[in-house]
This record gives C-alpha cells, structure tokens and sequence, in this order.
C-alpha cells in the first residue's frame, strides 16, 4: 500500500496525502463518500477512523482516478466525492 499521512479531519472533509511514484498527492474525500461507502458518522474524528480502516480502498480509487498530467497540491487536491465510489 502507498503511504499515506497528513490525515486531517474538516467535518464535511477529510484531508489526507499519500505517496504515489515518489510524489506526495493531496487529497480530499467528502463525507459523503465517507459516509455511504466507509461507513463514517457524525461525530469527533469520525472520517479519520473510518478512513483508517478502509484507506487501502479509498488510495486505489484515488488512484483510478488521478488525471494523467494534472498536479495536485494543497490549493488543488484530488476530490473524491460519492459517486467516484
């Protein structure tokens, strides 16, 4: 599995960085996401341990759809919303 790190929970996102080819990716996943396919509720760090038990899941799906070409940095992550799952 890539690493990842940086894991930060926004309430309506979390935010979360991993390594991919040398290079660390931004990314930003929605609650909603979370919540219809991790099964994360309401609640203090909810999204981060949901995302703890399924991140291998959520970092291959970041990876089918990463954009050839694009580069994601802190001001331009790449979103995953619910209906990238």
């Amino acid at each position: 599995m890539d690493a990842f790190f940086d894991v930060e929970d926004h309430g309506e996102w979390l935010n979360f960085s991993m390594l991919h080819a040398g290079v660390k990716i931004p990314v930003r996943i929605s609650r909603g996401a979370m919540e219809d396919h991790f099964g994360a509720m309401q609640g203090p760090d909810s999204l981060k341990k949901a995302y703890e038990l399924d991140a291998e899941m959520i970092h291959a799906r970041a990876l089918d759809v990463m954009v050839a070409g694009v580069t994601y940095t802190a001001d331009n992550p790449l979103l995953l919303k619910t209906e990238d799952f």
